[in-house]
């Protein structure tokens, strides 16, 4: 072998190696962000976790002493619990402690990534309508200021008192859909809540992205992280990175501490 190749490889294998085993440490740290401890894949936040230890989709916004807040389709969720993976309860930012928001939409994810628990039921809150008898009082709370239309009330109702109260309903100004959790809506409909606190607890979601990938990994004594450039997923080993997990010798290794 020529001389100055050998002496070339014997300079590069080790700082690859570096590299490669850095990110592996790095990646394998769990990060808080705000008021929830111990987060780990597929999370990051821009001052506290790199990206490629997480998917570029479930960027957290950390602040001291607050929840979390992540983006999903351009909607900004307070995070509230993540003690259950791969579940975690979120709440919108806009109906945070105020029923009635400045801009009216329905809750929406981005299903590529993350779906509603099982435990959902949906709620539909009519905006700017007029004051109903008929509509129980229960269900009624008031914005205090005028809609397009010119009316204050507004009523939460589900599926089954949508249908009863329809005509009721034809002179509100506008509705959204809000997803709440069953024990939640339970409590609504007892009267042991209100609106306000039903939507401040918030509801579950599901993040579902490379989770089976992510399993494997961990399994073979790898960590979870993603390619910056391409955003696939990828498990950080020991001595590099491979696209699903790790191998030594052709035999998996257990690392149950990994993230």
């Amino acid at each position: 072998m020529d001389t100055h190749l050998f002496f070339f490889i014997l300079l590069v294998l080790p700082v690859a190696y570096s590299d490669d085993h850095d990110l592996f440490l790095e990646c394998n740290q769990t990060f808080n962000c705000g008021t929830i401890q111990g987060i780990g894949y597929p999370f990051w936040s821009p001052t506290l976790r790199p990206s490629y230890c997480g998917h570029h989709g479930f960027e957290l916004i950390c602040q001291q002493n607050q929840s979390p807040v992540i983006t999903i389709n351009t909607q900004r969720f307070h995070v509230l619990n993540m003690t259950r993976p791969p579940l975690m309860t979120i709440a919108p930012v806009d109906t945070w402690e105020d029923p009635c928001p400045q801009q009216f939409h329905n809750i929406s994810l981005n299903h590529n990534l993350f779906d509603f628990a099982a435990t959902i039921r949906n709620l539909t809150i009519f905006y700017g309508c007029p004051l109903e008898d008929d509509i129980p009082f229960q269900h009624r709370f008031n914005c205090g200021t005028t809609t397009s239309n010119g009316n204050t009330y507004a009523y939460y109702l589900d599926e089954s008192l949508s249908r009863i109260h329809r005509s009721e309903l034809t002179d509100c100004d506008t509705s959204i859909i809000v997803p709440v959790n069953q024990s939640e809506f339970d409590e609504l409909w007892n009267e042991t809540d209100n609106i306000v606190g039903a939507w401040n607890k918030g509801f579950e979601v599901m993040y579902q992205k490379d989770m089976i990938s992510c399993l494997a990994c961990r399994n073979s004594g790898g960590v979870c992280g993603s390619n910056s450039s391409s955003l696939d997923f990828l498990c950080f080993c020991p001595d590099h990175p491979c696209s699903k997990s790790c191998v030594v010798f052709g035999k998996r290794t257990v690392h149950p501490n990994s993230p």
